[in-house]
């Protein structure tokens, strides 16, 4: 997993692109990452269009983040792999993922 890079697209904003995995081995250095980011900037935007594997890990990584206090967290352009672990679980409700909210009906109805 690359250390994500971190871009500025608006004053207060910054946006990360991890990619890979977002597992096990590889949130201790994402989440130092996301925590210097929510500690300098009012808003985060993470796009997880690059993450090919995740994990329960990375998705407590992802509930930590959006859980911070203070700050606003998005998250944008989901992968495949990050989708089916979402729909699974059944978090994407609680992530305030509005793609995913839209998403739901339609997917329980297919099962």
């Amino acid at each position: 997993m690359d250390t994500p890079a971190l871009d500025t697209p608006a004053a207060g904003v910054a946006r990360l692109a991890p990619e890979g995995e977002l597992g096990i081995y590889t949130v201790a250095a994402l989440r130092e990452a996301w925590l210097q980011a929510l500690a300098t900037h009012e808003a985060l935007e993470i796009d997880l269009g690059r993450i090919d594997e995740i994990d329960t890990a990375g998705l407590q990584l992802m509930l930590m983040a959006k859980r911070s206090v203070g700050r606003s967290v998005r998250f944008v352009n989901h992968s495949a792999a990050v989708l089916r672990l979402l729909d699974l679980a059944r978090l994407g409700g609680a992530l305030g993922d509005p793609l995913l909210e839209d998403a739901a009906p339609a997917t329980q109805e297919a099962r």
